[in-house]
């Protein structure tokens, strides 16, 4: 099952690239998405405000940002193995990040 904080593999079709994506949405809707929303993490971090800091210490190989500026919808299918789960410390920082790029804090 998909649960919301998780971060998993995702093969991006266009750059070809593999990266791990965190899975956003409500855990109740979730199982019956065949479209799973996910924000994709990077290492390249830009000092953009709505950048969230990851790293070992979340279960994850090496310092990253969550990028919620790349958010995206994808096919469950699609989806591979487990990461990481981040801890529950992180869901106010990245729904506020999520907010902010969407221009939905006001």
């Amino acid at each position: 099952m998909i649960r919301r904080g998780e971060v998993r593999w995702f093969l991006f079709f266009l750059p070809d690239k593999r990266r791990p994506v965190h899975v956003v949405g409500r855990d109740d809707v979730l199982p019956a998405l065949a479209q799973i929303p996910i924000i994709p993490l990077s290492t390249v971090a830009r000092g953009l405000r709505w950048e969230v800091p990851l790293g070992p210490e979340d279960g994850l190989l090496s310092p990253c940002v969550l990028k919620p500026e790349w958010i995206r919808i994808v096919e469950r299918a699609h989806l591979g193995p487990l990461v990481a789960h981040l801890p529950d410390r992180h869901w106010k920082k990245i729904r506020t990040a999520l907010l902010d790029v969407l221009g939905l804090d006001e």
